[in-house]
């Protein structure tokens, strides 16, 4: 009996160390891993493509392996979404001084129709030099679009410019570890909060 009761306190003190551990590696993820971001968390490995940058070379994911990368999915004709966004990621990386070399933002166009190699050399460096606009035919677009949950469709306008694309309109953060941990609506465009989200990270 003695023998027995000795066992059960000896178990009962193991558990609640253990569930004292439990709790302390449970807030020490909760505040690493999620809650303090300021981006959605969003947790999966990011697919790999290549596609045709604005120069005509040919670019893979995994060639950015150990930089920490923005992309986003958009088309140089988009009338509002599209500049907002692109503004706010050149915000972004004048906010990250030094580190901005360890960041790589890429724009894939949703619209290869139109956005030939030319479209993006006109469109993408104007808003930074160092991003990199991605086209390809429109089944390699729609294989990375899918691959990464991003939708798109054309839509009929009487806009001067011709038709619209609706789309996904999300910044993905992809870990230099080639994770994507972190996704950006539209409501969560804030520049200085997102060069924060990249300085913990990097």
């Amino acid at each position: 009996m003695k023998r027995n009761k000795i066992l059960i306190i000896s178990l009962t003190v193991l558990l609640l160390i253990l569930i004292g551990w439990g709790v302390i590696l449970y807030k020490i993820y909760d505040i690493k891993g999620k809650s303090d971001f300021y981006g959605h968390s969003f947790e999966r490995e990011a697919p790999e493509f290549t596609l045709t940058d604005q120069n005509g070379s040919k670019v893979s994911l995994s060639d950015f392996k150990g930089k920490l990368v923005l992309l986003f999915f958009g088309y140089t004709h988009c009338p509002d979404i599209c500049p907002v966004t692109m503004s706010t990621l050149n915000s972004m990386v004048d906010q990250l001084g030094e580190d901005k070399d360890e960041v790589q933002v890429l724009f894939i166009t949703i619209d290869p129709e139109r956005d030939d190699q030319e479209a993006l050399r006109n469109y993408v460096p104007y808003f930074n030099e160092s991003f990199i606009g991605l086209t390809g035919t429109p089944e390699e677009i729609e294989l990375v679009a899918k691959s990464f949950g991003a939708f798109y469709m054309k839509e009929e306008s009487d806009s001067t410019s011709g038709y619209l694309m609706g789309h996904t309109s999300s910044i993905y953060l992809i870990d230099p570890n080639g994770m994507i941990i972190l996704r950006y609506p539209q409501a969560k465009m804030d520049p200085e909060e997102i060069a924060k989200d990249v300085k913990r990270i990097l």
